[in-house]
């Protein structure tokens, strides 16, 4: 049997120590911290626990552990100390915080530089708090029935004020939240439930019933060859900087197939005439890192010449603000009211596919997505870039017409 011996910790730096637990099992270590904070004034000079009531407390958390190790009978026999630990740590949980969980997530998104993952599940947890009213849920209060009623309330979001600062809102909202809820639900399964030694804390398991409901089709927000020549033509005084960057940012984003303000951000160098970038938004979720490489034609080398985003911006995120903000006017001027960066992206495909004759293979590829039916052959198919810079030279020479001028004013 596993034997468990209760220790302080060094002295943290608030003068307090932390009571941990070393299991020793089949010739290995290991250790386990408690949430039993000691203060100087109940220890004694040769560091043993004076205080009762601290004392009683760590007793009978040993006392919890041995009782679960002897619940795992011959069971115990062949697992390791890393094994033990993990066992005894989520055997003591009794309950989850939903909302604290959620927000653990949160920090750490923030921590790994995901901006947009922490500002997702934010607004879905804000969302939550609204709905019921509390700071705190326990994880199994979230079942099927549950998120039945969360959708007839968020499908009135429009009216309410909890909704002001988050953007989906009606049915796209019941998507986006009912998603992150069930990712949150399935990492606190991960992190809490080891089914191999019959220890289930998280119990609920609310969408084998209730449907997280598909995403409604996002609007086209594609422009016309008139409406991007209008972009790039356009005259702008030479004090409004953030227009000026707007204007440049978007047709780079056109000339470059797509490419989102993120990656335009953090990868503007130009390394043999090419951009070669991984993909910010799709990179952590393939195998290939959402790689992909673009030639730089002449009408994106001038603009990008000019910039070094890096130096204008701290972040990725304060540069698409910047560049939306300057949309937001440009589109007043050539009258398409709420122009996007995102734009680019989806007009450079449209015209693609509908004005060039490009195979919507071949788009689909320049916009770097993964086309599922294919990702075993693509295994067995080395990169090939230039039937994507063909695609990108026959677009940017229909919006030119071939015979105007490369010079953007």
């Amino acid at each position: 049997m596993a034997s468990l011996i209760p220790f302080l910790s060094p002295q943290m730096k608030d003068g307090t120590y932390r009571v941990k637990i070393k299991v020793h099992h089949n010739g290995q270590r290991r250790i386990i911290s408690t949430e039993i904070i000691v203060t100087p004034e109940d220890v004694t000079k040769k560091g043993k626990i004076k205080n009762q009531s601290i004392e009683m407390e760590m007793q009978k958390v040993l006392q919890e552990f041995r009782i679960n190790i002897q619940n795992l009978g011959i069971k115990s026999a062949s697992m390791n100390a890393e094994e033990i630990s993990r066992y005894l740590t989520i055997s003591s949980v009794k309950e989850i915080d939903f909302i604290e969980f959620a927000e653990g997530l949160i920090t750490n998104y923030k921590k790994e530089n995901k901006p947009g993952m922490a500002i997702n599940y934010t607004a879905a947890i804000r969302s939550l708090k609204a709905f019921t009213g509390r700071e705190s849920i326990n994880i199994n209060e979230l079942t099927s029935s549950f998120f039945v009623d969360y959708a007839r309330y968020m499908k009135t979001a429009n009216s309410r004020s909890h909704t002001k600062n988050t953007k989906p809102v009606g049915s796209r909202a019941v998507s986006l939240y009912t998603g992150i809820f069930r990712a949150i639900i399935n990492k606190a399964k991960n992190e809490f439930n080891d089914e191999d030694h019959d220890i289930v804390v998280v119990k609920v398991n609310p969408f084998r019933k209730f449907k997280v409901p598909a995403s409604p089709a996002p609007e086209k927000r594609a422009l016309s060859k008139d409406k991007i020549i209008a972009i790039r033509n356009l005259v702008i005084p030479d004090e409004n900087k953030r227009e000026i960057l707007a204007r440049d940012c978007f047709l780079l984003s056109f000339y470059l197939i797509g490419i989102n303000s993120a990656d335009l951000f953090e990868n503007n160098s130009v390394i043999d005439g090419r951009l070669k970038y991984e993909r910010k938004k799709t990179r952590t979720r393939r195998q290939d890192k959402a790689l992909i490489s673009v030639k730089v034609e002449p009408e994106a080398e001038i603009i990008l010449s000019r910039y070094n985003f890096r130096k204008l911006y701290s972040s990725s995120n304060n540069f698409n603000r910047a560049i939306n903000i300057g949309l937001k006017k440009i589109g007043k001027n050539i009258k398409e009211p709420g122009l996007t960066f995102y734009a680019a992206r989806h007009s450079w495909a449209t015209i693609a596919a509908n004005d060039c004759n490009i195979d919507k293979y071949t788009v689909h590829q320049a916009l770097n997505h993964v086309d599922e039916t294919m990702k075993v052959t693509d295994m067995y198919i080395r990169r090939d870039w230039s039937h994507l810079d063909r695609a990108n030279r026959k677009v940017l020479d229909y919006i030119l017409n071939k015979t105007e001028s490369l010079n953007i004013q």
